[in-house]
């Protein structure tokens, strides 16, 4: 599991939240707009180091959300567990470490190859967002759980 340490991509989200998620194939995920709050479903990966990333089409609400406020709160479907964290749009060559891992979990969305997901992001049809953990969201702070089972 990752360090609780900040890196050149900023500081992984908390390590009890990220074993929360394992065996999902969706999280929830709150952002902020003008007319308030929206929560959505979506595919996420996991990467080594602790971070999540997001694939999402450019054009969607959420995209424009997260584009005007980087602030999400992350929770898990039939869990409660929750984690604050901020969004960051990324291009391929910043996911290093962490290609496979995207790769196998968007490759139903159309990125089966790093040169495919390169395209997608490229050509402006998708955004690739990695979420760091935000204000106060280190590895000592505690993780919500609103429903701990």
């Amino acid at each position: 599991m990752p360090s609780p340490e900040s890196g050149p991509a900023g500081r992984p989200l908390p390590t009890r939240f990220l074993e929360r998620l394992c065996g999902h194939d969706e999280l929830l995920v709150t952002s902020r707009g003008p007319a308030g709050t929206g929560t959505v479903p979506v595919w996420f990966a996991v990467s080594p180091q602790g971070f999540v990333y997001l694939l999402t089409p450019s054009f969607s609400l959420k995209a424009q959300r997260w584009q005007d406020d980087p602030w999400v709160r992350l929770t898990v479907p039939g869990d409660g567990s929750s984690a604050v964290g901020l969004v960051k749009p990324i291009s391929i060559s910043e996911l290093a470490d962490d290609l496979a891992e995207v790769l196998a979990r968007f490759a139903m969305a159309g990125a089966v190859t790093a040169e495919a997901l390169g395209w997608m992001l490229e050509s402006g049809s998708h955004q690739l967002l990695r979420v760091e953990a935000g204000p106060g969201g280190s590895e000592s702070d505690p993780v919500q759980l609103e429903n701990p089972q």
